[in-house]
C-alpha cells in the first residue's frame, strides 16, 4: 500500500513537472529570469521580432497573427513541434504546436539580421539553442492561443523545462509598443528602425554581449581581436538593390576598428549551401578595399539569393600575407528581401516578389486543396510595376497565372509553387500585383521592395501609452473574427445590428462584393424575426 501511494505521488509530481510552465506577464518578469541573457543566445531577439512582425494583441487580450503568415508553409522556418518531451501542456486533437528559431533552417534566412547576428559569427553551441513555440488550430493558421520560449539542453535534442516560459499577451504588447523609451538629452523626437528598437529592448532586459567566442574560419580555436563580441557590436554589413538590378553594398564600421587595422576589405560572397549562412568556402564575387567607416557602393554583382558581405581585417602587412584574417559575417540575402508571401483575397493562394539574377520575379503559392485553381484563375495575371504609385494599368510587364511554370523541387507539404522570371530589373520600389481579370481587380499587392518601416516616438509617447499605436480591434464576439475570412473583409470586423444578437460584414470573393451574417446561437428565432429583412449592395456610401 505504501509503495502504491509512493508511485501515485511520483506520478503526480511527474504530471506537475510536464504541465506547469511559469508565465511571464511583463517586462519586469522577463528581466528577472536568466533566459537568453548573454551572447550568442538569440531567444530574446527572436521574441522581440515575433512581437514586432508576426503577432499583435487586441483589447480582449487575443493574439492576432499577421494575415499573410502561415506556419504550414514554413514561413521564417516555422515547423511542427510534437511536444514529445511533454514540457508544454497537452493539446486537443484540433490544435498543434509550431516552433521557430532553428537558424540552420533555410526558412530562417527571412529572420532579421539582429536575430542571426551571433549565429553567423560564433562557433559555440549556444548560438542556436533557443526556440519560440506557439499553439494554433490546425486548419486556421491565423488563430493563435499561447506563446512559449524555451531552449535546448546543450549537446542534446531535447528542451530544458527549467528554461521554458509562457509569454502573456500583455508582455507581447509591451514589447511591441515601447512606451518607456529614452530620447536624447535635448528631448528631440526619435525615429527608430527595428534593429535599433531591438537593441534598446536587449539593454532593457539586461542582455550581455561582452563574452562571445568568435567564428574560426581555419577550424582552430580563435577569438576576435579583443576576445569579445562587443568589439564588433557596431559593425553593419548589408546587401541591398541598386537601380539597375545590381547589388549595393552598405557598411558601417566603428572608427576604432578602421584605425586599428592596417587593411580593411569587404568581400561579396555567393553562398551555395542553404543549411549554413556562413559557409567558409564560398565563391567571392567581388572584393573591395575600405578606408571609410561608412558608405554605400553600387556594384556589378547581380542581385541574387545567397549573396553575403564579409569583413576581413588585417592588423599588419605580415598578417595580410601570412595569416588568416579576422572575419565578420554580414547577413545573407535571402532573395525575397525577408518578405513572406501576400495572401490573395478570396482564394487559397499567395503571391511573393523575389530577385533572381538581378530581375524581379514572382512566386505563386497555391494550396493543394485548391485543385481547380487553373479554371478559377484562368484570366488572372500578375503585373510587374516599377513603383507602388503606378496605376494598375501602368505595368512594365505581366504574365498570366496559368502560364507560371511549376517548381517541383520546392519543399512544402500544403502548397504547390509556381514561378515566373520577368525582364524588369529589381530596384527599390518595385512591386507585383495579382489581378483577377482584365478589369484590373487587384486582389493582392506585395510590399514595395526595400520599403523600410520606421517608428517615430514623440516625447509625449514616453512613459505613457500612445492610443495611436494601440490596436483598434474590439468586438463582442472577437473569437470568431480572426480566421482567413477576417482578412478577406479588409480587416473590418462585423458591424453589430442594433437591438439584435447579429452582425453584418462585407467581404470579397472572386472579385465580387459579398456579405456575411453572424447570428448568435442563442438567437434561435432569428429567421422569423428577420423574415422580411434584406441586405442591399451599393456602389457608394
Amino acid at each position: 500500500m505504501v509503495a502504491m501511494r509512493l508511485c501515485f505521488l511520483l506520478f503526480c509530481l511527474f504530471l506537475a513537472s510536464v504541465s506547469s510552465v511559469r508565465k511571464l506577464n511583463n517586462i519586469d518578469d522577463l528581466k528577472n529570469v536568466d533566459y537568453g541573457k548573454s551572447a550568442p543566445r538569440h531567444g530574446l531577439q527572436l521574441l522581440f521580432w515575433f512581437a514586432q512582425e508576426v503577432v499583435d494583441v487586441d483589447h480582449n487580450n487575443i493574439l492576432i497573427l499577421d494575415s499573410n503568415f502561415d506556419p504550414h508553409r514554413g514561413d521564417f522556418g516555422f515547423h511542427r513541434y510534437l511536444n514529445k518531451e511533454g514540457i508544454l501542456p497537452s493539446l486537443s486533437s484540433l490544435q498543434s504546436y509550431y516552433s521557430v528559431g532553428n537558424l540552420k533552417s533555410p526558412g530562417a534566412k527571412a529572420l532579421p539580421a539582429y536575430v542571426q547576428r551571433y549565429y553567423r559569427n560564433t562557433n559555440v553551441p549556444q548560438r542556436n539553442m533557443d526556440r519560440l513555440i506557439v499553439s494554433m488550430i490546425q486548419n486556421n493558421p491565423n488563430r493563435m492561443f499561447r506563446v512559449f520560449i524555451t531552449s535546448h539542453n546543450l549537446h542534446k535534442n531535447d528542451f530544458n523545462p527549467s528554461d521554458t516560459y509562457e509569454i502573456d499577451p500583455a508582455l507581447i504588447l509591451q514589447i511591441r509598443h515601447p512606451y518607456n523609451c529614452t530620447l536624447d538629452q535635448n528631448n528631440n523626437y526619435g525615429i527608430y528602425k527595428e534593429d535599433q528598437r531591438c537593441r534598446q529592448f536587449l539593454i532593457q532586459t539586461g542582455y550581455n554581449s561582452t563574452e562571445c567566442t568568435h567564428r574560426d574560419t581555419s577550424h582552430r580555436k580563435k577569438r576576435s581581436p579583443s576576445a569579445h563580441c562587443i568589439t564588433y557590436e557596431g559593425v553593419k554589413l548589408e546587401i541591398k538593390a541598386s537601380t539597375q538590378g545590381y547589388s549595393k553594398l552598405v557598411w558601417e564600421i566603428p572608427a576604432y576598428i578602421i584605425e586599428n587595422s592596417k587593411y580593411v576589405h569587404i568581400d561579396i560572397c555567393q553562398n551555395t549551401h542553404s543549411s549554413d549562412t556562413s559557409e567558409v568556402h564560398a565563391l567571392v564575387r567581388k572584393q573591395f578595399y575600405v578606408h571609410k567607416s561608412s558608405g554605400a557602393l553600387d556594384t556589378s554583382v547581380s542581385l541574387d539569393a545567397g549573396l553575403q558581405p564579409r569583413l576581413r581585417l588585417y592588423t599588419s602587412l605580415f598578417n595580410y600575407h601570412f595569416t588568416e584574417p579576422y572575419i565578420w559575417y554580414g547577413p545573407e540575402f535571402d532573395g525575397a528581401n525577408r518578405a513572406i508571401p501576400t495572401r490573395i483575397k478570396g482564394f487559397d493562394a499567395s503571391l511573393q516578389l523575389y530577385a533572381e539574377d538581378g530581375k524581379a520575379c514572382a512566386r505563386l503559392y497555391i494550396e493543394k486543396t485548391f485543385s481547380k485553381w487553373e479554371d478559377v484563375l484562368y484570366h488572372s495575371w500578375v503585373g510587374f510595376y516599377k513603383s507602388s504609385q503606378d496605376e494598375n494599368d501602368d505595368y512594365y510587364t505581366y504574365q498570366y497565372a496559368v502560364k507560371f511554370p511549376k517548381i517541383n523541387n520546392y519543399i512544402t507539404d500544403n502548397y504547390d509553387v509556381y514561378q515566373y522570371n520577368s525582364s524588369l530589373a529589381m530596384a527599390p520600389g518595385v512591386q507585383i500585383r495579382f489581378l483577377l481579370d482584365k478589369k484590373y481587380n487587384n486582389l493582392a499587392q506585395t510590399t514595395p521592395w526595400e520599403d523600410v518601416e520606421e517608428l517615430t516616438i514623440l516625447p509625449s509617447d514616453c512613459g505613457t501609452p500612445n492610443p495611436g499605436l494601440q490596436p483598434k480591434l474590439s468586438s463582442p464576439w472577437s473569437e470568431f473574427f480572426y480566421g482567413p475570412g477576417f482578412y478577406d473583409a479588409n480587416k473590418v470586423i462585423p458591424i453589430k445590428i442594433p437591438k439584435f444578437d447579429a452582425g453584418l460584414q462585407l467581404f470579397t470573393e472572386d472579385g465580387k462584393a459579398c456579405t456575411r451574417l453572424y447570428i448568435k446561437k442563442t438567437f434561435r428565432n432569428w429567421k422569423n424575426t428577420f423574415y422580411y429583412s434584406w441586405v442591399g449592395f451599393y456602389t457608394s456610401s
